[in-house]
């Protein structure tokens, strides 16, 4: 091999060693500006000494992960300028930065539970007006374990606004990928009343969720995410998949049905809206409508064999034949002073609740076993608590026609 040769080798070498380590120095430079909002803010680098004295610990290395402390938003942007006099912070805080999604909140049944829970404040029963259930809790402990804890995500601030975003997005590392995870929905929406997560993740979808789930990425931005979400989809629906469609914070989407299982005056908008934005990413139309149309009927049976049950009850306060055994505060069982037929009506109620919320979230456990099973069982409780009241009733009527007609003949 001659010289030229040897030189058109080497020279040829060397440009591809210079281009290979052009382009490491390229992907390097690359995956280190992946990496870089990943990288977590050195806390006692960034805030001042009085912000960091006498705080807990977790506090700060929660914010030093957030996207808040890469941003430099530091804590007197949300907890005002005194540090030994926090301020918490409101919607109104929340959306000098998140405008959008601070309006999109205040339209969300979120925003109002708390006046939604407050406008309960008193019932009738048999006749007496009695203090609702929002306030049967005792102060002190009761009362912040029972319907607080959870309603509290429409907490009415001292500046007017109605909600606390901590809720969803947990203090102080406010991570989107654990707000889109339906772990974080558990915490409110579960429970033998309104079992939605407990529907959900017995569910062929939320099966999914818990085996696969692992593997699904729910990280980025909410434009990154739902942008991901149009060529490669995560593998189920999730709570806020279906919920929150492009990240809105208007929970009401998809809900074609009230709280207690009545047809909104928008059904047919709604079906159409889930089956357009969420069902057809893994099923055809005919298929989706099908099924929602199976949750649709077993929420208008269940409602309506419940109809036939609170009309029994009706007639029973209507002749005065359910009498309170005790003085009454409160006509709910978290009180403990319902009659033995309210008790069995309240589980039926609890059934259907269970019925209807397990079909619209494809559980056959929660819909059948939990839901209809259940309702059925109840109502053969309730049905024959409803006989024995009557039967009794009837028996002390003779007696005292009896007692009556014996007093007249002694006379």
């Amino acid at each position: 091999m001659n010289n030229k040769n040897l030189r058109l080798i080497f020279i040829s070498l060397l440009c591809f060693l210079l281009i290979l380590t052009g382009c490491s120095k390229d992907t390097a430079s690359i995956n280190e500006s992946s990496r870089s909002d990943l990288i977590d803010v050195d806390y006692r680098e960034v805030l001042s000494e009085e912000w960091i004295i006498n705080q807990p610990v977790g506090i700060l290395t929660q914010w030093s992960k957030s996207k808040h402390a890469r941003e430099g938003v530091t804590c007197n942007v949300c907890h005002g300028p005194d540090p030994q006099n926090l301020e918490k912070p409101t919607l109104t805080t929340c959306g000098a930065c998140h405008a959008q999604q601070a309006e999109e909140f205040a339209m969300s049944t979120h925003s109002t539970a708390i006046v939604h829970a407050m406008s309960k404040d008193s019932a009738i029963y048999n006749g007496v007006e009695v203090e609702y259930k929002w306030q049967s809790y005792p102060e002190g402990g009761p009362d912040k374990w029972g319907c607080a804890n959870c309603h509290s995500v429409g907490v009415i601030n001292e500046d007017g606004s109605l909600g606390d975003c901590s809720s969803c997005h947990n203090s102080h590392e406010f991570s989107l990928q654990q707000a889109r995870s339906p772990e974080t929905c558990n915490g409110c929406h579960s429970g033998p009343g309104h079992p939605q997560y407990e529907s959900y993740i017995e569910s062929r979808h939320g099966i999914l969720w818990q085996t696969l789930g692992h593997t699904w990425d729910l990280s980025g931005s909410t434009e990154e995410f739902w942008a991901r979400q149009e060529d490669d989809p995560i593998g189920a629906p999730t709570c806020s998949t279906c919920h929150m469609p492009g990240g809105t914070h208007n929970t009401a989407n998809g809900m074609a049905h009230d709280l207690y299982g009545n047809r909104n005056e928008n059904y047919e908008e709604q079906v159409t809206f889930m089956v357009d934005n969420v069902c057809s990413t893994c099923h055809t139309e005919e298929f989706a409508r099908e099924w929602l149309g199976y949750a649709d009927e077993m929420a208008e049976y269940t409602l309506n064999r419940m109809r036939e049950a609170k009309g029994m009850l009706e007639e029973l306060k209507k002749d005065g034949l359910i009498r309170p055994t005790m003085e009454v505060t409160n006509a709910h069982p978290i009180a403990g002073q319902l009659s033995a037929v309210e008790s069995y009506f309240f589980q039926v109620n609890m059934a259907t609740n269970r019925a209807r919320k397990g079909a619209y979230h494809m559980s056959s456990q929660w819909a059948g076993r939990q839901g209809w099973t259940d309702q059925s069982f109840g109502l053969m409780e309730f049905r024959s608590e409803v006989e024995r009241l009557r039967t009794d009733a009837e028996r002390e009527k003779r007696i005292q026609e009896l007692e009556e007609l014996i007093e007249k003949l002694n006379k």
